[in-house]
């Protein structure tokens, strides 16, 4: 259920800033839900969406297919003769053969219609949001911080988090992510979970527009993904020493925002990650970012950086 109230708050979130409703339909698979369709369907049935679809839903209706029970209680002989002569079909035989022989016809038929009440359902003016959808999005807007710092941890943990918060919506969420890191930071194997916890708190800070502090975070889970505390096999496997999204953060901020130096920065940072046993020595992570914000090849830089200083270390 919980997976579901969040899909809802995404669609109507969605259409709520000025998105069409045929984008949302042209999703196909949604979810919990068996399609778009049947997510927007439920929408206007609870109250969320509100619009004229009488139309669609009686073809609905009629789009499921007749079975040959239903058909026969439902035309005579002479109505099933008139079906198949307009279809070009043998009209002679006893009822049970024009059934047969009608009822590929009948459900072609119900198919095409179901094709066409797609069609129609895809005008985006048929629907619009109702009080209830906004103030179902006023309630839940949290669910948008969500969606933008902590995809990373599950949906259910944080939405239990927020119900037994009493602070507002950016402090709750920083007080989540630094739960997760003294957790983390004190369990074996953990690392990968601590700098997935200092990157969201890094994107908490970016979504109230503090890029002071967002800088900060992101330039020390750079730092300490170059020196983790610690790795194991499963873990390096699949490790990204220099995490593409994280240095093309870094890059966006320094390039666009005035900032300061950026090395005094990291000699702050460096120093306030309490780095006690290195893998990368700070000249080298410094110069390794240069070239990561400059453009060079990440992936050369990866393995570059695991040949010199992480497989020996960690004995992989």
């Amino acid at each position: 259920m919980s997976e579901q109230k969040l899909e809802i708050f995404n669609v109507l979130d969605y259409l709520n800033k000025g998105n069409s409703l045929e984008e949302v339909l042209n999703e196909g698979q949604f979810g919990t839900l068996p399609s778009a369709q049947d997510c927007v369907n439920y929408l206007v049935k609870e109250g969320y969406l509100k619009g004229d679809l009488g139309e669609i839903e009686a073809v609905s209706e009629e789009s499921e297919e007749l079975t040959a029970e239903e058909i026969s209680k439902k035309y005579t002989v002479a109505e099933l003769k008139d079906i198949l002569r307009e279809n070009g079909l043998k009209v002679s035989g006893k009822k049970q053969e024009l059934i047969e022989r009608v009822l590929p016809v009948m459900n072609g038929e119900a198919e095409s219609k179901s094709t066409e009440s797609l069609d129609n359902f895809n005008e985006p003016a048929d629907l619009t949001l109702t009080d209830k959808a906004k103030e179902f999005l006023q309630e839940n807007e949290w669910m948008d911080l969500y969606n933008f710092a902590l995809v990373a941890f599950r949906f259910e943990d944080y939405e239990t988090y927020v119900a037994n918060s009493a602070a507002g919506t950016v402090e709750t969420a920083l007080k989540f992510c630094d739960e997760i890191l003294s957790r983390a930071i004190m369990m074996p194997n953990h690392f990968l979970v601590f700098i997935d916890a200092l990157s969201a708190k890094a994107h908490v800070y970016a979504y109230d527009g503090d890029y002071e502090s967002f800088l900060n975070y992101d330039l020390q889970r750079y730092i300490l993904g170059l020196n983790p505390i610690s790795l194991d096999a499963q873990s390096y496997a699949n490790y990204d020493v220099v995490n593409a999204a994280n240095v093309t953060n870094i890059r966006n901020v320094v390039k666009n925002l005035k900032m300061g130096s950026l090395k005094k920065r990291f000699d702050k940072i460096w120093a306030k990650s309490h780095i006690h046993n290195t893998t990368v020595p700070k000249k080298t992570c410094y110069k390794i970012l240069l070239k990561a914000i400059d453009g060079a090849d990440i992936e050369e830089l990866n393995f570059d950086v695991k040949e010199k200083y992480f497989n020996k270390k960690f004995g992989f």
